[in-house]
């Protein structure tokens, strides 16, 4: 028997979880059945469970798409060189890329079912997941920025800059004819540096 190469080994995983956003985004989380990805997928269900043991590990798994280092490089930015503007610039970007709609179909789902069923340890989990985010956020705005946000709340301009990307997500997905997030993000940068520009000319006292 000839040996599966890893390439088809990916391929065949990539197509399960591609196949999960779809029916996921068509169904919910909770409603979708595994029965119903291998059918989307063109497999039968006995070989979906070679990939994925669950339907909550299919879930998990599709979360990881190409924003997953972004989302890394933001948690632990101190492990990296690049600065806040180049890595805003690659979380937008990550967005327009093919799939992305999918990716952001999937973790609204669990959001929502995360608050529509009060499951407190999805919550829990996206609480942490969100105070390492900001926590990144406010750690690169203070070493790129410096004093020039002297005066600044850095703790909710990070939030702010949190729910502009989430909502930029969620205008893509709703209206896809808009502006794209890297053309949002771009004028939202021009208006930070405006903003950051004046407060360093304002005279001290």
């Amino acid at each position: 028997m000839a040996k599966v190469s890893q390439a088809h080994l990916e391929a065949r995983r990539r197509s399960i979880l591609e196949a999960a956003a779809r029916v996921f985004s068509q169904k919910g989380i909770a409603a979708a059945t595994m029965a119903e990805i291998a059918h989307e997928a063109g497999i039968s269900p006995g070989a979906i469970y070679r990939y994925f043991a669950s339907k909550e590990e299919l879930a998990r798994a599709g979360m990881a798409g190409p924003a997953e280092a972004v989302k890394a490089a933001w948690e632990h930015p101190e492990q990296v060189e690049t600065g806040f503007a180049e890595l805003s610039r690659a979380t937008f970007a990550a967005l327009e890329l093919p799939g992305a709609d999918l990716d952001t179909r999937l973790l609204f789902e669990r959001a929502l079912v995360a608050v529509r069923d009060e499951d407190a340890a999805l919550l829990h989990e996206f609480g942490e997941e969100l105070g390492r985010i900001l926590r990144g956020v406010a750690f690169l705005l203070k070493r790129d920025f410096g004093e020039r946000l002297e005066g600044w709340d850095v703790e909710a301009l990070a939030q702010a800059l949190y729910s502009f990307y989430w909502g930029a997500r969620f205008v893509q997905l709703m209206a896809p004819g808009a502006p794209g997030p890297v053309r949002q993000l771009e004028a939202l940068q021009r208006l930070m540096e405006a903003a950051f520009g004046r407060q360093q000319e304002q005279p001290a006292g």
